[in-house]
């Protein structure tokens, strides 16, 4: 008997990842929601599922419970999740951290300014760690410095381009309408410069 063909699909690096974070994506609502020990999830989120409910509890605003769950709100990271890398355990650790967990409307979703940008989420854990003392909140501080550090790094490209165009970047600072759709059918800088000092020359007669 001939077996039934089922379409492969094809396992990329993008993938493998995004079933990872799925994986620990559920553990971490059968832990909090379900009351599931998860024990080897346990060490990753840092508080027993009690006090994490309480700690989820803190953050309820109004009209927020633990019934309307995916209706209403749902848990958010306060430093991404493209902020760390899956396959070092001190990043799985900061990551899945209670205290990188918040509460977030699903409404929310849809206004950016509801969002915790990094800069914030750097001045967020700073202050809880004066505050508080706990020590992966100073950890965190240092894992958003060293993604910022990576960033600039990955900057010098574009710092090269920036320089060797700033004449060109520079001329079309002034450029309007006008000038920029002569400039993009093919009209020289050059030319359209000495179009400009003509203009304000006759102008001002």
């Amino acid at each position: 008997m001939r077996k039934r063909w089922t379409a492969q699909t094809e396992v990329t690096d993008t993938l493998l990842k995004f079933r990872e974070k799925r994986k620990w994506q559920i553990a971490l609502r059968r832990y909090v929601l379900d009351g599931n020990p998860c024990s080897f999830y346990a060490p990753y989120f840092g508080l027993d599922i009690a006090t994490y409910r309480k700690w989820i509890e803190a953050q309820f605003t109004e009209g927020l419970t633990w019934d309307n769950f995916s209706s209403t709100w749902q848990f958010d990271h306060i430093v991404p999740l493209s902020y760390f890398d899956f396959t070092q355990d001190q990043d799985l650790l900061l990551c899945w951290n209670f205290t990188n967990i918040r509460v977030e409307r699903i409404d929310d979703q849809k206004d950016k300014e509801h969002h915790i940008d990094v800069l914030a989420a750097k001045s967020y854990f700073e202050t809880l760690y004066t505050n508080t003392g706990i020590a992966l909140c100073k950890d965190m501080v240092e894992r958003i410095n060293q993604v910022e550090a990576a960033q600039l790094a990955n900057s010098k490209p574009l710092e090269a381009f920036l320089l060797e165009n700033k004449e060109h970047i520079q001329a079309l600072s002034s450029f309007g309408i006008h000038e920029f759709t002569s400039l993009n059918e093919g009209v020289s800088v050059a030319e359209i410069k000495a179009e400009q000092e003509l203009l304000k020359k006759f102008g001002g007669q």
